[in-house]
């Protein structure tokens, strides 16, 4: 019998439809917003994805499950049902903004993610658990998986993620624009932001609802690119769809134009 070609997953349209129906916010949740649904009868499921070292030296949130983000899809027994709310936190926001994507075009509907993760938690002078670790997770769920071949691409590319994550900071940024051949800046703001804001020297505009519908604006598949919105969860987002369609020198630029602007660049 003939061998039957599986279709090629649509990773843009499942990216574009995905960032489309993110709540406003693009699904980040502040520490303090945390801290109170934590406290509430009910709490969400809280999702700690750093890897057990960070959690030992920097501590963690009371009630957080921590299986790290490389881990996650092979877990999904120990996540809740696909209509709970479930809030992912990292270091410093990057990872859980990846996940929180995977997750959602995994059909999770009710994922967010801690903006500025641990660091952020941290800044906010809330309290962190230390001396220990969290329990470890517990089987409470049968996952649902409707599509196979999509959850083996995105389990493969979350567990093959490189160190890093693929975040860098804005003197990282700064050093390879100043450099021989500058990378391309893509900034996911609005029109609106950055008018209001201002942008970076020679960034190319494509809001992030239109990045994956706009890739013929993006230069080659393996060009140095760099993602800069204005806190830096968008671009944590828009990564892994990069990623997932072959993408290979695409970097997030941590913390966005805030960040960007705190190291006093033009």
């Amino acid at each position: 019998a003939p061998v039957v070609e599986a279709p090629a997953i649509d990773f843009a349209v499942l990216y574009a439809e995905m960032i489309g129906g993110l709540p406003q916010g693009y699904g980040g949740i502040k520490p303090v917003d945390v801290s109170t649904a934590m406290a509430e009868a009910t709490p969400p499921f809280l999702l700690d994805v750093r890897d057990a070292a960070e959690l030992e030296k920097d501590g963690y949130i009371k009630g957080a499950v921590n299986i790290p983000v490389r881990d996650v899809l092979k877990n999904l027994d120990k996540l809740p049902g696909l209509d709970e709310k479930i809030i992912v936190y990292c270091g410093s926001g990057q990872r859980g903004g990846m996940l929180m994507g995977v997750l959602r075009i995994l059909g999770y509907t009710n994922v967010l993610n801690m903006a500025g993760g641990l660091a952020a938690w941290k800044t906010a002078e809330l309290p962190v658990e230390t001396g220990s670790m969290p329990e470890a997770p517990a089987v409470i769920s049968t996952p649902i998986i409707e599509d196979e071949a999509l959850f083996t691409a995105l389990d493969e590319s979350m567990s093959t993620l490189p160190d890093g994550f693929l975040g860098t900071k804005a003197d990282k940024v700064k050093e390879m624009l100043d450099g021989a051949t500058p990378p391309t800046v893509v900034d996911l703001r609005t029109a609106e932001e950055r008018e209001k804001e201002g942008y970076i020297k020679d960034s190319i505009n494509i809001p992030v609802g239109e990045l994956f519908t706009s890739l013929d604006k993006l230069p080659a598949k393996d060009a140095a690119i760099i993602l800069q919105c204005g806190s830096g969860l968008r671009g944590s987002i828009a990564i892994e769809g990069l990623r997932l369609l072959g993408y290979t020198n695409v970097l997030n630029m941590g913390g966005g134009m805030k960040a960007w602007k705190a190291a006093g660049y033009a």
